[in-house]
C-alpha cells in the first residue's frame, strides 16, 4: 500500500488542478508532502524497531498509515489534502524499511536474494498499478476512493502482521540525535520548494527559487554533518563506506529519482494534452506492470548466481533505451499501442534494475548493520522520488507556459481548461512540452548507467579484496 500511494495519485493530479482551481505547482505538493513524510521517519525505523521491537512498530506505523489515508479522502481544500496526505506518509514511512529488515533477519545471507525478490514483487509492482488502479477508481468513483480503499486493506494487513510477525525483544538505546532529523524533511521541502518555484518563473535565477535552495543545501549539509559525527546518528551513513552499500544508494538515487518522477508524465499527457479518461492513462501501465514483475522474479534469482551489477547494468540500459524512444516519438498524435511498447520495455528494464540492485547493495551488510542499510536504501530512494517528482512537474509547467499562450500561464490547469477548438490550436505546443520533459528523466537513466558501471564494485572485485583482506599480516 505504501509503495502503491506513491504513484497512484498521478492520474489523478490534473483532475486535482481543476477541482481545487490550483496550479501544478501547488497540486504536485500531494505527491511530494507524502514522499518528504517517508523520507522524515524513514531514518527513525532502525532505532524504533530495536528499542520497541519490529512488530509493535510496524503494526502502530500501518495504524498511522490508516488514519492519515481516511483523513485525506475527506479532504476539504487542497491545504488539508497536502497536510493529510503527509500524515499518511508518516505512518508509511517506517512500514517498507521495518517489513523489509524483519524479513531479511529471518533469512540466511545465501537466501536474501529469493527474500528480496518476494519482497520486492509489491514494492516494485505495486507503484506501476498505482495509475491502474488510480485510473479507473478516479473515472468510476472519486479521487477520494484512491484514498479511502487503504483503510479495510490496512486494518486487514495490521491484524495479520501481529499475528504472523516474530515477536522481537526491545532493547535499551541511546537517545537519537534530533537535531539531524529536524533538519533532513525541511532541507528536502525547501528543495522541493524551490524546484516548483522554477516551474512558475520558467527561470532558475530568481530569489525565490535560490533562497530556498540554499536553505535546503545548508540544511542537508548540517544534517549529513551532524550524522558523520554522532556516535548515535539517526541514519548511519557511515554504513557508506560498504563498497556495495555506497554503489547501490547512488545508482539506486538516479534511478529511483528518473523512473518514479516519469510516472507523473504520462498521465498529464493522456488527460491534459489528449484529453482522454484517467482510465486510459492507467490502463497504459497494465502490461509494464507484469512484465515487470515476471522480469522481477527472474533477475533476482539470475542475481544470485552471477555478478547482480551486470543484471542491473542490462536493465538500467533498457530504461534508458525506452525514456530516449518516448521522448523522442511522443507527439499529440501517437499511437498508444506505441507507447505501450515503450511502456514495456520500461518495465522489464525496471524488473531488471531495481532488486538486483537492491540485494548487491545489501548483501554484505550483518546484524545491526541491516536495518541500518535498508534505511539508508529506503530513505535515499523516497528522497530522490521528491526531488525528481518536483523537478518533472516544473519542467512540464514551465515548457507549457513557455510553448502554449493559450494556457495563459497556468500550465496544466490552463490546457485542462481548455475548450475544444483552443485544445486543437495548443495540442502540438503541449504535446512537445511534454514529451521534453522525458530527456530529464532519460538524462538522470544515464547518470544511474554511468554510477552502475563506475560505482557499484563487481563481485570480482570484492572477492579479491576479501581474499587480500584474509592474507594480510
Amino acid at each position: 500500500m505504501v509503495m502503491l500511494d506513491v504513484t497512484v495519485v498521478t492520474v489523478a493530479l490534473p483532475q486535482l488542478t481543476t477541482e481545487f482551481d490550483a496550479p501544478l505547482s501547488s497540486v504536485q505538493w500531494v505527491t511530494t508532502a507524502y514522499a518528504l513524510a517517508l523520507v522524515a521517519v524513514m531514518p527513525l525505523s532502525a532505532y524504533a524497531s530495536n528499542r520497541f521491537g519490529g512488530r509493535r512498530v510496524y503494526c502502530a506505523a500501518l495504524m498511522v498509515f490508516v488514519l492519515g489515508s481516511l483523513l485525506t479522502a475527506l479532504s476539504w481544500n487542497i491545504g488539508s489534502l497536502i497536510v493529510f496526505r503527509a500524515l499518511q506518509g508518516l505512518g508509511g514511512g517506517m512500514l517498507q524499511p521495518v517489513g523489509m529488515a524483519i524479513a531479511l533477519q529471518a533469512v540466511p545471507e545465501a537466501l536474501r536474494g529469493r527474500m528480496m525478490a518476494i519482497l520486492g514483487l509489491p514494492t516494485l509492482v505495486g507503484p506501476v498499478l498505482g495509475p491502474v488502479l488510480g485510473g479507473v477508481l478516479v473515472d468510476h468513483g472519486s479521487w477520494r476512493v484512491i484514498f479511502a480503499v487503504n483503510v479495510p486493506l490496512g486494518l486487514i494487513a495490521a491484524a495479520l502482521a501481529w499475528r504472523f510477525f516474530p515477536r522481537t525483544a526491545s532493547r535499551r538505546m541511546p537517545r537519537i540525535d534530533l537535531r539531524a532529523v529536524a533538519a533532513l524533511s525541511p532541507g528536502g521541502a525547501f528543495l522541493v520548494l524551490g524546484l516548483s518555484r522554477a516551474g512558475d518563473t520558467g527561470s532558475l535565477l530568481e530569489a525565490s527559487i535560490l533562497v530556498p535552495v540554499g536553505v535546503g543545501l545548508m540544511l542537508l549539509g548540517y544534517f549529513v554533518r551532524r550524522s558523520l559525527r554522532s556516535r548515535t546518528p539517526v541514519l548511519d551513513l557511515r554504513l557508506l563506506a560498504h563498497a556495495r552499500l555506497r554503489g547501490g544508494v547512488v545508482v539506486m538515487i538516479f534511478f529511483a529519482g528518473a523512473y518514479f518522477g516519469s510516472m507523473t508524465i504520462l498521465p498529464i499527457y493522456v488527460q491534459s494534452v489528449r484529453s482522454d479518461s484517467a482510465t486510459t492513462a492507467g490502463m497504459l501501465f497494465v502490461l509494464p506492470a507484469l512484465l515487470s514483475g515476471i522480469t522481477l522474479q527472474i533477475a533476482t534469482r539470475v542475481a544470485d548466481s552471477v555478478d547482480p551489477r551486470r543484471v542491473a547494468i542490462c536493465g538500467i540500459v533498457m530504461s534508458t533505451a525506452a525514456m530516449t524512444s518516448m521522448a523522442a516519438v511522443l507527439d499529440d498524435a501517437t499511437p498508444y499501442p506505441v507507447i505501450v511498447a515503450i511502456l514495456a520495455l520500461m518495465g522489464i528494464g525496471v524488473g531488471a534494475t531495481m532488486l538486483p540492485t537492491m540485494t548487491a547493495a545489501t548483501r554484505d551488510l550483518e546484524g545491526a548493520d541491516t536495518p541500518g542499510g535498508t534505511t539508508i536504501l529506503t530513505t535515499s530512494n523516497q528522497f530522490a522520488v521528491a526531488l525528481a517528482s518536483a523537478a518533472v512537474t516544473a519542467t512540464i509547467a514551465a515548457l507549457m507556459n513557455s510553448r502554449s499562450a493559450v494556457v495563459e500561464g497556468r500550465g496544466v490547469a490552463g490546457a485542462m481548461s481548455l475548450s475544444s477548438a483552443e485544445r486543437v490550436e495548443a495540442m502540438p505546443e503541449l504535446a512537445s512540452a511534454v514529451a521534453d520533459t522525458y530527456y530529464l528523466t532519460a538524462g538522470l537513466l544515464g547518470c544511474a548507467l554511468l554510477a552502475a558501471v563506475f560505482v557499484m564494485p563487481a563481485r570480482r572485485a570484492l572477492r579479491d579484496a576479501r581474499k587480500l583482506a584474509r592474507t594480510a599480516p
